[in-house]
């Protein structure tokens, strides 16, 4: 989601290659609930700013991944 590939849409973009790596792996489906996405939106805008993915991918492994209990 860092990389600038498209002028919008990026964030549905990257949502939908990671899907299919993770529906292709058998490890569920990235969904980030609605009431959940002001602290999403705070995760990723502090990635952005910063490249360290340590909160938001621990983030992500306990709210973001439906259909598999890890």
């Amino acid at each position: 989601m860092r990389q600038q590939l498209f002028w919008d849409g990026n964030k549905r973009t990257a949502t939908l290659a990671a899907n299919k790596l993770l529906i292709d792996h058998g490890a569920g489906l990235f969904n980030v609930p609605l009431n959940l996405w002001p602290q999403w939106n705070e995760l990723i805008s502090a990635y952005y700013q910063s490249g360290d993915m340590l909160a938001i991918k621990q983030w992500t492994y306990d709210h973001g991944i439906q259909g598999v209990t890890l």
